[in-house]
């Protein structure tokens, strides 16, 4: 298959992850946690490849992004196809463009297998597991086989084309099997679960050991997912993660985290109290100054002055100043 360089993604979920599961190594590990069968634990590093083009529609380009291996299992090629599903609300089209996908990954197969290959009995195309990762609040409701999108699909039986799907709902996978992985695919799902720098620098403290066993090539590999997932904390702890080269400075790394985010905490809550004690010292200011100025429009309009008058020389207005007239008519 000819390489073809994708559109950058859009959404930053989109390029974090894809720089995250072009790690052969991150990509072995969501296999053989996720994906069912016994077959997808047999594959390892070795016997991925992965495939430098996207096959997202135009219309999707802004929503999503997608990944493409090559695998060989038993001297067989197949492809894993995976849908980066980062939109805040569920596509129940799934099944079908996931279709059209996996047939154009069908067609660049053809398209460079020779004519005498493809002329033989024996000739088969490759197979393509559909894999979507999604990540939304929102619980994945769209039916997961291409059967399930088909009118009056109980009157018919293997006549009719279909797949399944592998669904990974991030928000809702279990958390103590998460815990229970002991790997980075498991932390960073964990993270993703509850985002935020604050939940951040106490997943890492229950799951220091976990960061200490990488190599320093996947380490630097999580901090760079963190930093492009969470912008706006990188803003305050990046120039931290980005002090530690080596996963041996964990502990110290999640110390420091922790300490910048207890000063920024007090320092907004010290603040805070300094901003709303100002604010309610103005607002006693102009309160005050208000209830000056009703009482003397109240002494004005009993010396027998105009309305008009009063509010001249008040300053309220002159609907307020006759309010003040007709709570007391004489």
């Amino acid at each position: 298959m000819p390489p073809n360089k994708p559109d950058e993604p859009h959404h930053p979920y989109d390029k974090a992850y894809k720089v995250l599961l072009s790690s052969r190594t991150m990509f072995a590990e969501l296999l053989h946690h996720f994906v069912p069968g016994d077959w997808a634990k047999k594959l390892g590093t070795d016997d991925l490849i992965r495939v430098d083009k996207s096959y997202v529609l135009s219309d999707y380009k802004e929503k999503e992004a997608d990944l493409v291996y090559r695998a060989q299992l038993n001297g067989q090629e197949f492809y894993f196809y995976v849908l980066l599903e980062f939109q805040s609300r569920v596509d129940f089209q799934m099944p079908h463009r996931l279709l059209t996908y996996m047939t154009e990954i069908w067609r660049d197969v053809q398209n460079n297998t020779p004519q005498s290959e493809k002329r033989r009995k024996n000739h088969k195309l490759p197979a393509v597991v559909p894999i979507v990762l999604y990540n939304g609040n929102a619980k994945w409701t769209a039916v997961r086989s291409l059967r399930e999108m088909m009118e009056g699909e109980h009157h018919f039986g293997a006549e009719l084309l279909n797949f399944r799907y592998v669904l990974l709902d991030v928000k809702r996978l279990d958390a103590q099997q998460l815990e229970e992985m002991g790997n980075l695919i498991g932390l960073i799902f964990l993270v993703e679960q509850n985002p935020g720098a604050v939940p951040f620098t106490n997943r890492l403290r229950k799951s220091s050991q976990i960061l200490k066993n990488l190599n320093p090539e996947l380490f630097q590999l999580f901090k760079s997912w963190f930093k492009m997932t969470n912008p706006k904390e990188t803003e305050k702890i990046g120039h931290i993660l980005d002090e530690y080269e080596d996963p041996k400075g964990v502990d110290i790394m999640i110390s420091n985290l922790t300490k910048a985010l207890r000063d920024e905490y007090y320092e907004m809550r010290r603040k805070g109290l300094e901003d709303g004690l100002a604010e309610g010292l103005a607002e006693g200011r102009i309160e005050g100054e208000a209830s000056a100025s009703l009482k003397i429009a109240r002494n004005l309009l009993k010396e027998g002055m105009s309305a008009a008058q009063v509010a001249r020389l008040t300053g309220l207005s002159l609907s307020d100043v006759e309010e003040l007239q007709n709570e007391n008519p004489s």
